[in-house]
């Protein structure tokens, strides 16, 4: 299970041509790797969706510049997360969304700034 530490919205921007945010997820575990998590609307514009995750597992003793030459930053595929433990991965997966969704104003950040946006 991936525990929050700190959660904040970073920015608005456009994945696969849907509007989403941007959120950067700090872990509460020491060997969980930093996210950064897309979320957009849902289709019927009353919840939202996770459209996609990027893992960080940047160094910035190394990683001070933009360096493509390796996998500090690597797309996180549904499937995969929460794929290990307990609950089982759907459950975990549901979970993380509620509790990021919870985690300080990004509710109120979303709602704000994804208003209009139905999909």
């Amino acid at each position: 299970m991936y525990y929050i530490k700190d959660a904040k919205f970073r920015r608005l921007t456009e994945q696969n041509g849907r509007q989403c945010a941007e959120i950067q997820v700090s872990p509460g575990a020491v060997d969980d790797p930093e996210l950064f998590v897309y979320i957009a609307r849902s289709g019927d514009g009353r919840d939202y969706e996770i459209i996609k995750m990027i893992r960080s597992e940047a160094d910035l003793e190394i990683d001070w510049f933009d360096n493509s030459l390796h996998q500090a930053y690597a797309e996180v595929a549904e499937e995969n997360f929460g794929d290990t433990g307990w609950p089982e991965p759907a459950a975990q997966r549901a979970e993380f969304k509620k509790q990021l969704l919870a985690f300080g104003d990004i509710a109120d950040k979303l709602n704000e700034k994804l208003a209009g946006d139905n999909g």
